[in-house]
């Protein structure tokens, strides 16, 4: 994009509401700790962060707006404990855009993009090959939802699979949904992935999880998103109340 282009984005950013980013803890189910984060957009106005993206899109400046939140995020997640990853949503083409790489190349600490869902016009080949070259993990977004399907991954060979939440909490009752889940999880495991649950919300979905094989988990059971200030008593309470282990606990 020229400097005038981005000029032009700039103030058209300005007019959509302030952010605010957040962080939701990630457990590994096999050693019950946390291992990292995942960066979340919180707009003041409480609209969901997908409308927001979905306006930017139509405008042509999603990507800015994308590389606007993960710049926010990089600045507040230095407030974590260091020896924990973070994650960043990301579409295709915004992890392929240069401003991206040089936020991401030198960070500190260990670090992940999650690619959206959606349709994208992205090289997916190239995608892999950028994250790479970054030395960061790859990881399906919402996997079962919307692109997010069998071939995405086969195609993208990522580090980790997020297996969407409404998928999982279908497949209690759903053949139909517990089918679409097997398939999803065979081209993880084919692709050398590994697997994370979203939208964990009690103690039975937790054993669910691991039932299904999954390594990874989070959801409000496994703490709710909360600003980088407040992830030590996000911590220390889930330790107290389930007993997940984390950095300094």
């Amino acid at each position: 994009m020229t400097n005038r282009g981005r000029a032009d984005a700039a103030g058209i950013l300005s007019e959509f509401p302030r952010a605010t980013i957040v962080f939701q803890p990630i457990v590994d189910l096999h050693e019950w700790r946390v291992v990292g984060f995942e960066a979340l957009a919180r707009f003041e106005d409480g609209a969901p962060p997908p409308l927001h993206l979905d306006r930017a899109g139509s405008m042509g400046i999603r990507a800015e707006l994308e590389l606007l939140l993960i710049e926010q995020a990089i600045e507040a997640m230095h407030a974590l404990p260091s020896e924990l990853s973070v994650t960043f949503n990301a579409s295709g083409a915004t992890i392929l855009r240069p401003e991206l790489a040089e936020m991401l190349r030198d960070l500190p600490r260990q670090w992940g993009l999650e690619i959206y869902e959606g349709a994208t016009t992205a090289d997916l080949a190239t995608v892999r090959e950028r994250v790479t070259e970054l030395g960061g993990t790859l990881l399906v977004d919402d996997a079962g939802a919307v692109c997010a399907d069998e071939n995405r991954i086969t195609v993208l060979r990522p580090d980790v699979v997020k297996i969407d939440r409404a998928l999982f909490w279908q497949v209690a009752d759903d053949l139909d949904a517990k089918a679409r889940l097997t398939a999803l999880l065979a081209a993880a495991r084919a692709a050398g992935a590994s697997v994370l649950v979203e939208g964990v919300s009690d103690a039975e979905q937790v054993e669910r999880a691991r039932e299904l094989g999954s390594d990874y988990a989070q959801g409000y059971h496994l703490g709710f998103p909360a600003a980088a200030s407040q992830i030590g008593e996000v911590l220390a309470d889930l330790h107290r109340s389930i007993g997940v282990d984390a950095p300094g606990l």
